[in-house]
């Protein structure tokens, strides 16, 4: 039996809202452990993505990308972080129009110490769900990710 339109609308908005309000319950929380290393969930994330790049380097394109905000946020990013010494920028060799980003040794050290805080604060708020609950809950977060990321893909 087919559900009606209705329904199906108000299920999608019910599940906007909850995962609205995890967004925001994670997103303070992490704003409080991130706190000790100084640094933003958005400042981390970007900290992270360089550390993760074979190249030891991104460009300001590709950390607007990865951040899904403009070049302009990417760059206001990047000049505070390297005010703060935690990256440094460099034109890229081949076209000097392109501005490469990369951790700093400071940013090294920082990263570590949020990750840390990160791992200890995520243990702790996630200590109430049992080892199924955590890989049912994680199947599920990639299933509704995926199924983001193709909808902006779509649709951007």
């Amino acid at each position: 039996m087919a559900e009606a339109p209705g329904m199906v609308e108000s299920s999608s908005r019910a599940l906007h809202e909850q995962l609205q309000r995890i967004y925001v319950l994670l997103d303070d929380g992490d704003r409080r452990a991130l706190r000790g290393a100084g640094v933003s969930p958005t400042q981390y994330t970007l900290l992270r993505h360089l550390a993760a790049s074979p190249s030891d380097a991104l460009t300001i394109s590709r950390l607007a990308e990865v951040l899904l905000c403009t070049r302009g946020n990417a760059t206001r990013l990047v000049r505070r972080l390297v005010e703060h010494g935690l990256v440094c920028t460099r034109g890229d060799e081949s076209d000097l129009r392109v501005v490469l980003v990369s951790l700093t040794e400071e940013g090294r050290r920082r990263l570590g110490i949020a990750e840390r805080a990160l791992d200890k604060a995520n243990h702790r708020r996630f200590s109430g769900l049992s080892e199924q609950e955590c890989s049912a809950l994680h199947d599920l977060t990639q299933t509704v990710a995926d199924v983001l990321g193709k909808d902006l893909e779509n649709h951007p």
